[in-house]
């Protein structure tokens, strides 16, 4: 995130230092290539990152998945008896140096969504207790229990223009920060709102998203349109101008229109829906940043701009 965010940041240190991953079987991982995917069961849902989609049964929650995954070594163990499996979303991690580990038992069960590094080919790596599934960039890191490893494994698939939300997987946002909506959303007869989470300035696919139906979007919409108008709160003061709109913004779809919501940068914050930006309420920010959505900074969730 951006300088606004990454403020509440505390840089903790591990004592081990970085070594061989634990866990490793001895015979090495196994690759393999990527197998078609497999139907949903019934109970789970879809998760959206990058193009990609995977399925996880519905009790799964959220995480930092860098923290979950890089510094597991820190704080409290993450596999404490009865801790709920969670998706991992990219987040700012704190600087702990633990050493990889591929044992369910060092970070509890978690599914992990992040960018592949280098130009590892798609395929299916198999280590420990760690199933990867690399596919387009993307690599859908599968640290659970035995039993539902393969089969979260096997539901990896590509999207390639708009995902289980009504979310594009690629918006003009991404290479125009400055972007504004053509068309607001319209005044009446709201049934959904689509909340999709885009980077700025380096990826140009989906970070993830979600959508609310029926009263509660209406709800969520009517929220937003009572916030003051002028935008911010701002504080051009505190970055640099061609890092001022931040790293990522949420384009909310609704009503055939547009509102493109601002919050990671020091400039530019509010709700805009082409003709009006309004102030970014924290309150009605979060409305759309939970669940999916979640911003996460080390071992807990980014505070908003005037929180």
């Amino acid at each position: 995130m951006a300088t606004a965010l990454a403020a509440a940041l505390a840089v903790t240190a591990c004592a081990e230092p970085a070594g061989e991953p634990a866990g490793e079987p001895a015979m090495g991982p196994t690759t393999g290539p990527v197998p078609p995917p497999a139907a949903l069961p019934v109970g789970w849902r879809w998760e959206s990152y990058g193009g990609i989609e995977v399925g996880v049964p519905a009790e799964f929650g959220y995480d930092n998945g860098s923290q979950r995954l890089g510094q597991w070594c820190v704080g409290q163990p993450r596999a404490n008896p009865g801790s709920p499996p969670v998706v991992g979303r990219p987040g700012i991690a704190t600087a702990a140096g633990c050493p990889e580990s591929v044992d369910v038992a060092d970070t509890g069960p978690v599914v992990s969504l992040e960018r592949e590094l280098g130009d590892s080919p798609d395929g299916v790596t198999r280590s420990g207790d760690r199933t990867t599934v690399r596919l387009r960039g993307v690599a859908v890191i599968v640290q659970v229990g035995e039993e539902l490893r393969e089969r979260i494994a096997g539901t990896v698939r590509v999207v390639d223009s708009v995902d289980h939300h009504g979310c594009p997987v690629r918006h003009a946002v991404t290479e125009n920060p400055a972007y504004r909506p053509v068309r607001a959303p319209a005044g009446d007869a709201i049934t959904s709102v689509s909340a999709c989470r885009y980077p700025l300035g380096v990826d140009d696919t989906i970070i993830s998203s979600l959508r609310l139906d029926g009263a509660a979007a209406q709800q969520a919409l009517a929220t937003v349109r009572a916030e003051p108008v002028g935008g911010g709160p701002d504080e051009p003061q505190t970055c640099a101008a061609e890092v001022s709109y931040g790293d990522e913004v949420v384009v909310l779809l609704a009503g055939g229109g547009e509102i493109v919501m601002r919050y990671s940068g020091c400039d530019h914050r509010g709700f805009d829906d082409g003709r009006t930006v309004r102030r970014l309420g924290p309150a009605t920010a979060k409305l759309f940043l939970t669940g999916a959505n979640t911003v996460f900074a080390g071992a807990g969730v980014a505070p908003l701009p005037g929180e």
